[in-house]
């Protein structure tokens, strides 16, 4: 079997994960990584054991050994490191939000399509065995109608500061896109498109939000969701049919423990984690590079761009604006 060659843009804390997940992975290898700080990028790549290193994205880009580009750096340069990348042939894995707004998203997309590579969204959770096992059970109609879902994403992050990543607007801050993403997959991958969006949201002085509380209504079920960076919780998430329910553990969007409970009686599930979990999304992506297609059937173009367009009516009512949106 073909080798995939991968190259990784944006050297942080989740490019790191990544990277030490890659190297779990049979029949594929990290070929180049770049970082505009070249030390960086060097240190990098010898951690990793990466083939080359670039001090800046463009020369990655065209290295002919990539097949593959993980894009991990801040979330405003998504967009137009995913375009260039596509540019000069290359897929492309972006890490989530895809874009910072549903225009940005549609550009992308465009430009997978007119240069026919493969493009996905980096959202992890969608390809774990414990969501996998929770989609099957729904699509067994193990727990009936669905009418409620309840899933959060809290950690307390407000030691950063202003200027770091969480909560400076020109760095895409604020909880909804980066970890507030997690909970709306939730609802929309499970209830789809919802009939109204409810939004509440505490805003800092930069004008992103701290706390994000969000209600998606349906025909006939409901689900709430939240985001913040101002406290910790138990992050478990739970879906509720007509004829039972099913829980996630904590941390709900990375675990391997679930739990069906039908009639009283609970059946759990433990489901091993191979590596920190990124290793099911680089097996899909690496699956659907060697069979020459362009989208994942799992994670589609068209769910990344509703889930922009979904994060943009909740933005809307909170009033949260980035440089972006101009």
């Amino acid at each position: 079997m073909k080798s995939v060659r991968w190259g990784i843009v944006g050297l942080g804390n989740i490019a790191n994960k990544f990277a030490g997940d890659l190297a779990l992975i049979p029949n594929c290898s990290l070929q180049a990584v770049a970082s505009s700080d070249s030390a960086r990028a060097n240190e990098f790549a010898r951690k990793y054991k990466a083939k080359n290193s670039y001090s800046n994205y463009t020369d990655l880009f065209r290295d002919p050994e990539v097949d593959l580009v993980y894009i991990a750096s801040l979330h405003p340069s998504h967009a137009a490191l995913s375009i260039e990348a596509i540019k000069y042939g290359k897929g492309v894995l972006c890490e989530k939000p895809m874009g910072m707004n549903a225009k940005q998203v549609k550009q992308i997309i465009q430009a997978a399509t007119e240069a026919n590579v493969f493009l996905m969204e980096a959202l992890w959770t969608r390809f774990n065995p414990a969501f996998e096992q929770t989609h099957q059970w729904i699509l067994e109609n193990k727990i009936g109608n669905l009418r409620y879902i309840n899933a959060t994403f809290s950690f307390n992050g407000l030691n950063r500061g202003v200027d770091s990543r969480l909560f400076n607007p020109e760095k895409g801050g604020g909880s909804l896109l980066d970890i507030g993403i997690y909970p709306l997959f939730l609802g929309y991958h499970f209830l789809g498109i919802p009939e109204t969006i409810k939004a509440s949201a505490v805003l800092t002085k930069e004008g992103v939000d701290e706390q994000l509380g969000f209600i998606f209504s349906y025909p006939k079920a409901q689900a709430i969701m939240y985001s913040s960076f101002a406290h910790d919780e138990d992050m478990q998430a739970r879906i509720c049919g007509e004829l039972g329910e099913i829980y996630m553990n904590s941390r709900w969007h990375e675990t391997g423990e679930i739990k069906l409970v039908l009639n009283g009686k609970e059946y759990s599930k433990s489901l091993p984690i191979n590596g920190k979990g990124y290793t099911y999304e680089i097996i899909e992506a690496n699956s659907c590079f060697l069979n020459g297609k362009t989208q994942s059937s799992k994670w589609k173009w068209q769910q990344s761009l509703d889930i922009a367009i979904l994060m943009d009516a909740i933005r809307k009512q909170t009033n949260i604006v980035y440089p972006a949106d101009n």
